[in-house]
């Protein structure tokens, strides 16, 4: 039987090709492609194809990306938060003439929040929802000068804290992918909040109105419905695109560099004229070394 034989699998980087033996630094023309850099003999369309972008995941489906055809088209996302508050009850009782009080509250920490993408919409269907948004709002207030946009912000304004958080992580985190090119500048925002509750059943359950103020209850799992909207606001055809600055940065620093290297020139060569003065007034040092011998 022949002894097992090792089999060496090469890994290569996420979403890169293999290089191609005749572009290696090591191929007759190494000194070229290494200047030149790493080259891959395969063309825009397949290295797209066969890109980490593109491979579809457990369930097959692939990431959405825009043609090339429309650089600048608005792209609109579905998501959901599914929120459940910690559980709030009566600790201790008091009982008065027969009728029980609550003294003290217990709160449980067993709350959560989910923050989901909702894939299973198109395009078409997410700009649909955000125009039926709008006209359903006018139509229920008719008399209101209050806007569609500005009565969205307020609502998204008056969000619980952790539920705000969550979006605004949310948009943070789509302005930072989507505006890694140095010649567009993408912008995303909330175009759609529907509050409602998570349902596990075709209706709702009923719900009487309990308490001293006879308030409603609210539901044990809320759902809020986000659409967002991305689109390019502005591009450039500067060469390089536009360019890099952070708090540590300085625009000046090539004059800046100049101007020392000249202030520390002019200053090595004064002090080498000095020097030079100096050697010819002394003259050489002689020493008498056979005096020095025989004393």
């Amino acid at each position: 039987m022949d002894s097992p034989r090792e089999v060496k699998q090469v890994v290569y980087p996420e979403g890169m090709l293999p290089e191609t033996p005749s572009r290696s630094s090591f191929s007759k023309d190494g000194d070229d492609a290494t200047m030149a850099g790493i080259t891959r003999d395969v063309d825009d369309d397949a290295l797209s194809v066969l890109s980490m972008v593109s491979y579809p995941d457990p369930a097959g489906r692939k990431g959405f990306t825009v043609t090339d055809d429309e650089p600048a088209k608005t792209v609109y996302e579905a998501w959901e938060i599914i929120h459940g508050e910690d559980s709030v009850d009566w600790s201790t009782w008091k009982s008065i003439w027969g009728v029980k009080f609550g003294l003290r509250w217990k709160t449980l920490d067993d709350g959560f929040l989910n923050l989901n993408p909702l894939s299973a919409y198109d395009q078409e269907e997410l700009a649909d929802l955000y125009e039926k948004a709008v006209r359903e709002y006018k139509i229920k207030n008719p008399k209101k000068g209050k806007p569609y946009a500005q009565d969205l912000a307020n609502r998204v304004f008056h969000l619980e804290a952790d539920i705000y958080n969550s979006v605004q992580h949310l948009m943070e985190d789509k302005m930072r992918a989507t505006n890694k090119t140095p010649f567009r500048r993408r912008e995303w925002r909330i175009v759609v909040l529907e509050e409602g509750e998570f349902q596990m059943t075709e209706l709702l359950p009923e719900r009487k109105k309990k308490g001293l103020f006879r308030r409603r209850e609210k539901p044990a799992v809320s759902r809020f419905f986000i659409v967002l909207r991305g689109e390019e606001i502005k591009t450039t055809k500067e060469d390089g695109g536009w360019r890099l600055f952070n708090r540590h940065s300085n625009p000046w620093w090539r004059i800046d560099s100049r101007e020392t290297l000249e202030a520390r020139k002019e200053h090595r060569e004064h002090f080498e004229r000095v020097n030079r003065k100096l050697s010819l007034r002394r003259g050489p040092i002689v020493r008498n070394v056979t005096n020095v011998r025989r004393g």
